[in-house]
């Protein structure tokens, strides 16, 4: 599975779940007035924008099963 990555995301929300930091890519999954996206956060490279946010937004059903598949490789 393909997911889109954009440089906004719905603005401030809440992190929900993490991975951890100290790798070189690192995920959130934000949700922002019952609306849910992932964050994604890595470090400076060129052509690779530090932050950038999943296009599509989901409801909290859909957003985990997203979540869970880039958990275990079946997303990028």
């Amino acid at each position: 599975m393909a997911l889109w990555w954009i440089e906004q995301g719905l603005g401030h929300g809440r992190v929900v779940a993490y991975t951890c930091s100290c790798r070189m890519t690192a995920y959130e999954l934000v949700s922002c007035g019952g609306v849910y996206q992932i964050r994604r956060r890595t470090l400076s490279r060129r052509g690779v924008p530090p932050v950038s946010w999943t296009a599509e937004r989901w409801c909290r059903g859909e957003s985990l099963e997203r979540w869970r598949r880039l958990l275990a490789g079946l997303a990028r």
